[in-house]
C-alpha cells in the first residue's frame, strides 16, 4: 500500500451517529500499521467520553497521549455546538488545527475520525464539513449496509460535494449476514451507480472487534478481508492525477 505517498490522510465521517466510524477508522489504522505504514490517528472532538480516542490509540498502537489524539473533549453526548453551549464554553478550533499539524509532522498518513455526521455543527456556524476542508483531507464515508442507506449515503455525498470535498470511497458497515435481504445485496452497486463513488467494503458485524481493546492482529486481518484498501489507493491516485 502506497496511500501515504499521495496525501496527508483521510477523514472518516458517517451517514449517522453510531454507524461504526470508530471500528472502520481503527481497523484501517491497524491494517496500515501491519503493512508498515507510519500511520497516526486523531479524534478531534469527542462528546460524552474519550472511548473512541482510546480505541483508535489501541488499534493503531501509537504512543501519543489521548489529549493529543482527542484535543477537544466535551461532557455531553450531543452535537458539539450544543454540548459546548451547555458547558458554557466556546470551542477553540485552533486547538484542533495545532494538534493535527503536530501529528501530521510525526506520521506519514493520518486517519481522522469525525463526530457524528458531516453536517454536525461544531460551533454555531462551523460544521464538520468545514473542519474537513480546513484539514485538507479526502473523505471516507461510513454508511449502514441495510435498507435506507441509499438515501442517507446520497445525501451525505451531495452535502460533501457542496463543500467541494473530495470523496475517496464508501464503506457499508454493520452488515448482518443472518438477516440480509435484497437491499443488502443490491445496495453496493446501486450506491456506486448513483454517486459515482467506489464502495470499497461491506463489513459485517463482528463481536470480537466490538470491544474496547480488540486483538490488533485479528482486527487488521478482519479489515483486510472486508475492505478493499487497494480501491482506496486507486481512488486517491486518480484524484491526485487529475
Amino acid at each position: 500500500m502506497n496511500l501515504h505517498n499521495y496525501l496527508n490522510g483521510i477523514f472518516i465521517t458517517g451517514t449517522d451517529t453510531e454507524i461504526g466510524k470508530t471500528v472502520i477508522a481503527g481497523g484501517i489504522a491497524a491494517s496500515l500499521k501491519r503493512s508498515r505504514v507510519n500511520v497516526g490517528v486523531m479524534k478531534p472532538i469527542s462528546s460524552g467520553d474519550t472511548s473512541d480516542a482510546q480505541f483508535l490509540k489501541h488499534a493503531s498502537q501509537v504512543d501519543d497521549t489521548i489529549a493529543s489524539i482527542n484535543p477537544v473533549q466535551l461532557h455531553h453526548p450531543l452535537a458539539p455546538s450544543v454540548s459546548a453551549r451547555l458547558e458554557g464554553i466556546q470551542l477553540d478550533l485552533a486547538i484542533i488545527k495545532t494538534a493535527f499539524s503536530k501529528l501530521k509532522q510525526k506520521y506519514d498518513f493520518m486517519i481522522v475520525e469525525g463526530v457524528g455526521g458531516i453536517a454536525v455543527p461544531l460551533n454555531d456556524d462551523f460544521l464538520v464539513a468545514h473542519l474537513i476542508s480546513q484539514l485538507e483531507l479526502l473523505v471516507l464515508i461510513v454508511a449502514n449496509a441495510g435498507l435506507g442507506t441509499i438515501n442517507h449515503t446520497m445525501l451525505t455525498v451531495a452535502f460533501a460535494r457542496q463543500f467541494n470535498l473530495q470523496i475517496a470511497g464508501i464503506v457499508l458497515n454493520q452488515f448482518q449476514p443472518e438477516t440480509a435481504g435484497l437491499a443488502e445485496q443490491t445496495n453496493p452497486a446501486e450506491i456506486e451507480r448513483l454517486t459515482q463513488v467506489p464502495v470499497i467494503g461491506v463489513v459485517p458485524y463482528e463481536k470480537r472487534v466490538d470491544t474496547p481493546k480488540p486483538d490488533v492482529k485479528f482486527f487488521a486481518d478482519f479489515i483486510n478481508k472486508h475492505v478493499e484498501l487497494g480501491k482506496l489507493d486507486v481512488a486517491i491516485k486518480r484524484y491526485f492525477n487529475k
